[in-house]
């Protein structure tokens, strides 16, 4: 339950118990008016013996009710329980016990007395309200959705009844009945700012963007200074990619409350999406000013930092924030990234074992490691972390794509390899690397047509990788197509020019050739 949910909750709650102690001189008054002149005029000994049981009954419970003001709730309880016993069909007696034992805690048993007001009035709709709010307490939604859905049968404008409804529903993430009760209030205007922000985040997480942001422009007209309507307002924008529209709401958060480390983070987050990675960094570095326990900040610093290939400062702030994280899995697997990174490798490998260590299941880490031991030679021991981290995530597509293309390089397992990288292309059927490593696993295979297809297809997706082209040439080579493979390899050499390797082949193809022109 979010914190706007509980406070929701809180506020439904003083609502109605106060609605219960607000009337309870009105109670009174019809309890005793109800008994008194309906007894006065009779004579018989039976209905005399029952005129001094409903005076006993309301002398206990107007006892009951100075105890309650006096905040006595057991006593006040003791007398109400003993006023039931002189009058069995008292609504106005269970109601207040309902509303005491509620008031200590008691829910089962508020249920319970609230329950006979309810055999004895079947539509009284605050009773009613008053179980949805216990039942909601308790965690029991079905039962709660049925009281609501009761009221609002009985009362169809009730517009408590809709909104405990409409919330209960996003409790339980049934969100397209919490938009059709949220559009029934907004329809009758109801000037609650909360209902159109709920309604609005409820659209986008439909996708349903351009529904959002009318509401969520609402709750900001109907409360100027609402914070979370503002930062919604952002989201939705940035999910639209309008990048502009996006900064100017977080720029108005801030400036509703400055001080907020929230507008600051999501403002960097943005700037993060648009690689404006500097103005980033000035916005996660206020966050940290206001609040320097907000450990998310640090991991986006860090991120940037390997991003624009700073390892050292990565690794400075990654180890600021150790001290303030309890759960350290994916600060170390970061760590192990990021001293991978700089070549460091004795070190990354403590770290990723490390996060394998506190997370055994963490499959990043074996993926890692894994990557980790095969550059440093360590084939079987890189194997077996592939083959654990798909263990634990079959549709790791970076699991199956390297370990499959491990076993094409070797020219072994060849079936298993064409296996696994055809489950990486399922995942992510245009990623360009997979792609090539299908074409490889083929032409180690010896169907060089199928290679010439993937390989060829490889090169148009991802035209920027030297081993692609080194392949397809290859590939072409090995077909008779020697022009285009010296072409191939010729692209290679001007990614990288420091390939030794195929430097060698086009010099066999070129005899004499001291230098690739």
């Amino acid at each position: 339950m979010s914190q706007i949910e509980k406070m929701l909750l809180q506020l439904m709650v003083s609502l109605l118990v106060g609605s219960f102690i607000c009337t309870g001189c009105a109670a009174n008054k019809g309890y005793s008016k109800k008994h008194i002149v309906s007894y006065s005029g009779r004579r018989s000994q039976e209905k005399t013996e029952r005129k001094d049981l409903i005076s006993k009954a309301y002398a206990h419970y107007l006892r009951g009710l100075l105890y309650e003001k006096q905040d006595n709730l057991e006593k006040a309880i003791a007398e109400y329980n003993r006023a039931s016993k002189y009058d069995k069909k008292s609504s106005a007696i269970y109601i207040k016990l309902g509303v005491a034992y509620f008031k200590k805690g008691e829910f089962n048993k508020s249920v319970t007395q609230l329950k006979k007001v309810l055999d004895l009035e079947p539509e009284n709709i605050k009773v009613r309200l008053l179980l949805g709010v216990i039942y909601a307490t308790l965690g029991n939604l079905t039962d709660a959705v049925t009281l609501y859905e009761e009221v609002i049968k009985l009362d169809p404008e009730n517009k408590q009844a809709l909104l405990s409804l409409a919330d209960l529903y996003v409790l339980a993430k049934e969100t397209e009945k919490a938009i059709l009760v949220y559009e029934q209030l907004v329809r009758n205007e109801i000037k609650f700012p909360y209902v159109y922000f709920n309604l609005g985040m409820l659209y986008s997480q439909l996708n349903k963007y351009d529904d959002a942001i009318p509401h969520l422009e609402k709750a900001t007209k109907l409360a100027p200074n609402y914070l979370e309507a503002y930062l919604g307002l952002g989201l939705v924008y940035e999910l639209k990619k309008e990048t502009n529209k996006s900064q100017q709401a977080y720029e108005d958060a801030i400036k509703i409350k400055p001080n907020s480390p929230l507008a600051y983070f999501r403002l960097g987050q943005m700037y993060v999406e648009r690689k404006m990675y500097e103005k980033a960094l000035e916005q996660f570095q206020r966050v940290l000013d206001i609040n320097p326990k907000v450990v998310d900040t640090y991991f986006e610093v860090a991120y940037i930092y390997l991003k624009i290939n700073k390892t050292d400062e990565a690794i400075d702030v990654l180890l600021k924030v150790e001290p303030l994280l309890e759960e350290r899995s994916h600060l170390f697997l970061l760590l192990g990234l990021a001293n991978s990174l700089k070549g460091n490798f004795t070190a990354a490998e403590e770290y990723y074992k490390k996060t394998i260590k506190v997370s055994s299941n963490d499959e990043l880490a074996h993926f890692y490691l894994g990557a980790l031991w095969e550059k440093q030679g360590k084939r079987e021991s890189a194997k077996k972390e592939f083959y654990m981290a798909l263990e634990i995530n079959p549709n790791n597509a970076d699991a199956c794509n390297y370990l499959g293309y491990m076993f094409a390089e070797e020219g072994k397992n060849l079936d298993e390899a064409l296996r696994l990288i055809k489950r990486a292309l399922i995942i992510e059927p245009n990623n360009g690397a997979y792609v090539d490593s299908l074409g490889w696993a083929y032409y180690k295979k010896g169907k060089l047509n199928e290679a010439l297809k993937y390989l060829e297809q490889a090169v148009e997706l991802l035209d920027t990788d030297p081993i692609i082209h080194d392949h397809l040439g290859d590939a072409y080579f090995k077909k008779g197509l020697v022009e285009k493979a010296q072409w191939q390899w010729k692209r290679s050499l001007e990614i990288d020019p420091q390939q030794e390797q195929v430097k060698q082949k086009l010099q066999k193809l070129i005899p004499g050739a001291d230098e690739v022109k």
